[in-house]
């Protein structure tokens, strides 16, 4: 019992000796740890007055700030409060267990470094229309871990931080308007600058094709059945908008051709037979070359 109370009384000299320090600690730690709301607040309003910072990297920056410095008011709280505590110790043994945590969250760690470049850097907004491989949509989000598309479906596609900055990234409203083009072809008996006037009409009528720059029809192909038009035109850049538009363009092209007795044809083979009787004088060769084999092989 001696010995129980002996220790129990070591114990309890022993936080009462360290029981100032253990305060000084605690108030240290509670110092930086406001220090680090208000560094936090600081950065946050700082970044979000850059232009060039979006508004959620600006978050993870004032928290990534908050966080640095309350980890710090750890560690001068533990060097306070247990003086032989040696914080290298500490970040040698973390800086071991780092590696392996970056093995085991590697595409974590992937997604959240490229989200932060994604924010930073800014190559789409939210509200753009993009085109990442497969998916195209418009963007509705964009955090840390991933991308968040509406596709033209109604679907969400939520595409990994990881793949979207590695990938080529078609960002189809990064400009106030967009090209549009399509093919038109008319019959080798029709007028080619007759078409083109005709569908240069068309396009100048049409509500949504644009000004300036103005729309170009220009003869890119003969082919074996047409003489192939390439109209192009500019459009407001929303898909919605250039769907709109290049349905009525290409109907109104159509009408004002049939209207203008303009053939638009379609694709067709031609078929040749030769005459059986060899009124040509290939066919009166290969006749008079046949009869005369079977001629030949009686006799033999």
């Amino acid at each position: 019992m001696d010995l129980i109370w002996n220790s129990i009384y070591g114990i309890a000299d022993s936080t009462l000796r360290r029981l100032p320090y253990i305060v000084i600690g605690i108030i240290v730690f509670l110092l930086f740890l406001v220090a680090a709301r208000i560094a936090g607040r600081v950065i946050h309003a700082i970044a979000n007055r850059s232009r060039k910072i979006d508004t959620m990297l600006a978050d993870l920056l004032g928290r990534i700030g908050s966080a640095v410095l309350t980890i710090l008011g750890v560690f001068v709280a533990a060097v306070v409060i247990f003086p032989g505590f040696n914080p290298s110790d500490l970040i040698t043994g973390l800086g071991i267990t780092s590696v392996a945590i970056g093995f085991a969250f590697k595409d974590v760690l992937q997604n959240f470094f490229a989200g932060i470049l994604i924010l930073w850097r800014r190559p789409f907004l939210v509200g753009d229309q993009i085109r990442v491989k497969e998916y195209e949509g418009t963007v509705e989000e964009i955090n840390i871990r991933s991308t968040r598309l509406k596709t033209y479906d109604g679907e969400r596609a939520i595409l990994p931080n990881g793949d979207v900055y590695t990938s080529a990234v078609l960002v189809r409203t990064a400009y106030d308007k967009r090209r549009v083009k399509f093919i038109v072809g008319i019959g080798y008996l029709d007028d080619i600058e007759k078409g083109r006037e005709t569908i240069r009409r068309v396009l100048d009528q049409t509500q949504g094709v644009l000004p300036e720059p103005g729309p170009w029809v220009y003869v890119s192909e003969l082919a074996p059945s047409s003489v192939n038009f390439t109209v192009y035109f500019w459009a407001e850049s929303q898909q919605a908008n250039i769907l709109k538009v290049s349905d009525q363009a290409a109907t109104g092209i159509k009408y004002a051709l049939d209207k203008a007795g303009i053939d638009m044809p379609y694709p067709h083979t031609v078929v040749l037979f030769h005459d059986a009787t060899g009124t040509r004088d290939g066919d009166l060769e290969k006749n008079l070359y046949l009869n005369t084999k079977a001629d030949s092989g009686k006799q033999d």
